[in-house]
Formats: structure tokens, C-alpha cells, sequence
């Protein structure tokens, strides 16, 4: 994490009863979605929207956060209780939820504002706040205005009946301590929201954008590098941390496009998929869930997906600038060989366009070769001087063929078949 920031590595906690939206079918936009009227994209927007809410509430406002600390709002909160307004507020108390929510929790208990602590064994990560029970806003990021100039969220408004009906459903049944879930179609809940997501991404066809905080989900990292091998152009970007780069470096290898940003830029606090997202057409994520396996299967969480078009354009612009910014993670050089085959002299990083080389040394005179590249993308490379060779009477042989202008960046790997062995090398594309 980045300096000033605490690590929140969310591990196990107590499974409560709840359900989880039906996993996403097939191709492309699923029916399942939520429109969204507005959204809103932090650090950018500001949180001036969601004062103006909480002051505009006439008979109710419900707020689920699981970490508060704004004065602003807190104050708001307090003036709309005071003013006749049934403000009801759940603040997560596992994993230091007490200590962080502690001035909070007193500031709201001693006014009209009912404040309940979230239960002790399950962490309460959603953030959502409802007003009048007719518009929900669903978020990325908690309500810490020291934290706003400096993290990247996403935040929507929602409007459809329906789908506020079960936002204040389940807020009711938490705050009531049932803990029952009122689905919708479109809303992603946890516990229980590994099999949305993983679907989301197995949807894709062409290219998936990605942000998180966290990348510690074996369901969610297969999906990920299993749409890479299928040739989805796979796009991730994360903040800079030591607890998910093997994660990341295994990602890379399988092809996907991991870039990460570091303590000086803006901190990726967005949880975000963008499924094939161009101009106004895509399927987009946009919730609470980390990709790991607490928040996925037992934390309470709230995620929206939706094809509205300005949610699409929204974080698809902003990841794409995220990624823009971001350094390269390589997969760690990997090298297999079976038999007596050395290569002699191999680039291991290389730009687009340029010609690259690779040579091996065969104990058997006039061997018979192959050379095979796979790219980053998951395709086997067709450019002319690939395939089959053969060794000369030392046991030397030479390919060189051209790197695509196009290629997109990422791990490669070149894999040589002579009668002699195997020897497989991964290499860099630019």
C-alpha cells in the first residue's frame, strides 16, 4: 500500500446468511443490468454530490459505510435527524472497524441520528447511501475526506424502483441484525458475489479493462488469465504493492496487460470491470468487492453492473489514463529444458517493429528445429521466419523474424522442438 495508507488485507470472517445474484450468461451485456442516471468519478468529481443528497432528504436517509470519517456529511446527517428526517446509519466494527469508526459512531449516537454498529464477525465493507427510498448511490470508496484528493472511485446514482427496493431491503434486514439479502437483477451482493463477477469476465470477447485494490481471488485471477489466453485483450491496473505481486507476475504470464501505479499517483481504491467497453457500447462493474476471497464470499458488499453508456464512457476513460501512467509488470523469466539444447544468444525485451533473434546450440549436427511464439495476446505469431530449421553441421541454427507493429505489450514466449529437446524462454514485448 501506499505510504500513509494502512494495509486492510480483509482474511477470514464468519459467513452470514445472504444471496448473491445469479452468475452472468454467455456473451457480451447481460439483461441483468442496473441503468444508472449519473456517475461520478473521484478524485475529479468530489463528494459534493452526496452532501447535496443527504441535505435533500425529506424523510429518510439509509447509509452503509465502512469507513466514516467527514465531517461534512457526519454534520449533515446530524441537522437532517434534527430536522424530523429518519436517518439510520450500519458503520463496520470488524477489523479495527471500531477504532476507525469510533468518532464517528459517538458523534452520531449522541443526536437523533440512529447509529448501529455492523456485527463484530463479519466485516461491512459496501458503501451506499439512500435517500428518501428513492435514489441509491452506490460507490468504490468509503467516506474519508482526508483520503478524496488522492484515491481513485467511481460513485452511481440509481433510480429504478426496483432496484432501490432491495438496496433498502437488505439495509433493513441488516439493520435489523437478519442479515438477508434482497436481490435484483444487476445487483451484485455479497457474500456470495465470486460467481457474478467470474461470469462477467468470461463474458468477454474482446477487451476487458480492469482496476482493484486487491488481487488475492484464484477464481477471479483464473478468469482473468484464461480470457488473455483466449486472446481478450486483458488490461489491469493496481496500485504498487508487495502482497499481490506474485499475483500479478502470474497474470503476466498468462498474457494479461498488468500496469501499476506508484506511491506518488493517485491510489487505486476503484473496484471496476469494464467488459468490452468502446465509445457507448460495454458491460461495466462498479461496487465494493475486492478480488479476494473475504470480500468475494463473505464480507457484506454491493456492486452494481450496468450498460449505461456514461458509466461505460466514465471508466473507460479513466482506466485507460490510469493505465497510460502506469509501470509495466513482467512475468518472471522462465526458462524449461528437456534435453541437451542451449540458447546461445536470445532478446529478452523488445519493442513493436523491431527484429528480433534467437539462437540455439543442438548436440546432434543438422538437427531438426521448430521455433514457436506465442504472444502476449494468447495468438501464435505467423511472421515470416518462424517454424521449422535446420541446425547446420556444428549444431547452430538462427531464426529472426519481425515483432508485429501492432503487438500489444506483455509476455511472450518462445518455444524451440529439435530432435535433440526442448527449450522454452519467455521475452518482453514493449
Amino acid at each position: 500500500m501506499i505510504a500513509g495508507r494502512p494495509a486492510r488485507v480483509f482474511l477470514g470472517a464468519v459467513l452470514v446468511t445472504g444471496l448473491a445474484l445469479a452468475p452472468l450468461s454467455g456473451s457480451g451485456a447481460s439483461e441483468a443490468t442496473v441503468p444508472v442516471v449519473k456517475v461520478w468519478t473521484e478524485p475529479a468529481s468530489g463528494y459534493g454530490f452526496l452532501d447535496a443528497a443527504i441535505v435533500s432528504a425529506r424523510r429518510s436517509i439509509d447509509v452503509s459505510m465502512y469507513e466514516l470519517s467527514d465531517p461534512t456529511i457526519e454534520h449533515d446527517l446530524v441537522a437532517r435527524a434534527a430536522a424530523g428526517v429518519d436517518v439510520r446509519v450500519i458503520l463496520d466494527a470488524d477489523y479495527e472497524g471500531t477504532t476507525e469508526n469510533a468518532s464517528a459512531f459517538a458523534f452520531l449516537h449522541a443526536s437523533k441520528v440512529h447509529v448501529e454498529w455492523a456485527p463484530s464477525n463479519q466485516i461491512f465493507h459496501a458503501k451506499y447511501v439512500v435517500i428518501d427510498g428513492r435514489v441509491a448511490y452506490v460507490g468504490t470508496g468509503n467516506l474519508q475526506s482526508y483520503y478524496y484528493s488522492s484515491t481513485r472511485d467511481f460513485w452511481v446514482e440509481v433510480t429504478r424502483a426496483s432496484d432501490v427496493r432491495a438496496v433498502t431491503g437488505t439495509f433493513d434486514a441488516d439493520f435489523a441484525r437478519s442479515y438477508a439479502t434482497s436481490s435484483a437483477p444487476g445487483l451484485v451482493w455479497s457474500p456470495g458475489s465470486t460467481s457474478s463477477l467470474v461470469g462477467l469476465i468470461e463474458s468477454a470477447r474482446h477487451t476487458l479493462l480492469v482496476e482493484n485494490e486487491e488481487m488475492d481471488s484464484a477464481s477471479v485471477e483464473s478468469a482473468l488469465g484464461g480470457a488473455a489466453r483466449r486472446g481478450v485483450a486483458v488490461d489491469v491496473v493496481m496500485t504498487e504493492s508487495s502482497s499481490w505481486t506474485t499475483a500479478l507476475e502470474d497474470l503476466a504470464r498468462d498474457g494479461v496487460h498488468v500496469r501499476v501505479l506508484g506511491s506518488s499517483q493517485v491510489y487505486i481504491h476503484a473496484k471496476v470491470i469494464c467488459v468490452d467497453c468502446a465509445g457507448n457500447l460495454g458491460t461495466v462493474f462498479i461496487g465494493s468487492e475486492n478480488f479476494s476471497t473475504s470480500s468475494l464470499s463473505y464480507n457484506r458488499e454491493l456492486g452494481v453492473i450496468t450498460t449505461t453508456p456514461m458509466a461505460i464512457r466514465a471508466v473507460e476513460a479513466a482506466v485507460h489514463s490510469d493505465y497510460a501512467q502506469g509501470s509495466p509488470v513482467a512475468a518472471p523469466v522462465t526458462s524449461i529444458n528437456t534435453g541437451s539444447l542451449t540458447v546461445t544468444s536470445f532478446e529478452g525485451s523488445i519493442s513493436p517493429g523491431d527484429e528480433d533473434s534467437l539462437s540455439i546450440h543442438s548436440p546432434r549436427a543438422n538437427d531438426s528445429c521448430d521455433l514457436v511464439v506465442t504472444l502476449p495476446s494468447g495468438y501464435t505469431s505467423e511472421s515470416h521466419g518462424l517454424g521449422p530449421a535446420r541446425a547446420n553441421a556444428s549444431g547452430n541454427v538462427t531464426w529472426t523474424w519481425e515483432i508485429g507493429p501492432s503487438t500489444d505489450p506483455g509476455t511472450a514466449r518462445a518455444s524451440i522442438t529439435c530432435g535433440a529437446g526442448v527449450v522454452q524462454r519467455t521475452f518482453q514485448i514493449r
